[in-house]
């Protein structure tokens, strides 16, 4: 069954682009990681649920909670409307932001490196270097600037990476 258009949903996607206790997951992968570390999703909405199992069971066989049946299915119109730009692999979710201690991440006394982002200008980067955080192990990442490394375009390119180590 399609859910007919629904402006509450449209209002709660939009909304939480500019709250700062939640983020947009948009596409398959963000959310693939998001979901593994435990991310509390809040919604998830596909126009097509029944794709996301064949992305699951190539890119996800370890997760064994059916994608498909967390997604809402929503009309290509407003799956459409939800983002600025579609998410080709037809999944978008909303999640609660985690919180993160800055002052414990900073404490720490093993031996692993916190990443300092000093002013970064550009979302994919940021991502980008969250990827490569998580990959090395690092404690967490710290950005100083003004960009938010939980923006959609960071999560997309940090694959969901965001939810495996404190942003």
């Amino acid at each position: 069954m399609v859910a007919m258009p629904n402006p509450t949903l449209h209002d709660r996607f939009y909304n939480a682009r500019n709250d700062p206790s939640l983020v947009v997951i948009e596409g398959f992968h963000p959310l693939k990681h998001a979901f593994r570390f435990g991310a509390e999703l809040l919604e998830v909405v596909s126009p097509d649920p029944s794709a996301l199992a064949d992305l699951q069971s190539e890119y996800a066989p370890d997760i064994k909670t059916p994608f498909k049946d967390l997604a809402q299915p929503v009309s290509e119109e407003l799956f459409d409307r939800l983002a600025p730009v579609r998410p080709p692999t037809g999944v978008m979710a909303i999640a609660r932001r985690p919180v993160v201690d800055l002052a414990a991440l900073l404490s720490n006394k093993a031996p692993v490196p916190v990443v300092l982002l000093e002013n970064p200008r550009n979302l994919f980067n940021i991502g980008a270097a969250v990827r490569a955080s998580a990959a090395a192990g690092a404690a967490g990442v710290v950005n100083t600037g003004n960009l938010d490394p939980w923006k959609p375009a960071a999560l997309t390119s940090g694959v969901g990476l965001q939810f495996a180590i404190p942003v």
